[in-house]
């Protein structure tokens, strides 16, 4: 797949983005988000949604990289 990404620092609740969890690890993932933390809603059924704090936001650099503009999938 390639996944085009408009680079911007927050997206709306409910967009997808590509967001960096641990300075480390890239993910693409519907971004949900609440007054406690936020959830990262992956689109594949085999992933388990993952749920940040707004502790965990800051202690584990959860951070958005950019909102998804495009996916091309060839098959």
């Amino acid at each position: 797949d390639i996944v085009i990404v408009r680079l911007q620092a927050d997206v709306e609740s409910g967009e997808v983005a590509v967001v960096f969890v641990d300075d480390d690890e890239a993910t693409v993932k519907k971004v949900v988000k609440h007054s406690d933390g936020v959830s990262l809603i992956p689109y594949n059924p085999s992933y388990e949604p993952m749920f940040f704090s707004n502790k965990d936001i800051l202690s584990r650099h959860v951070q958005i990289y950019g909102k998804v503009a495009e996916l091309r999938r060839k098959f």
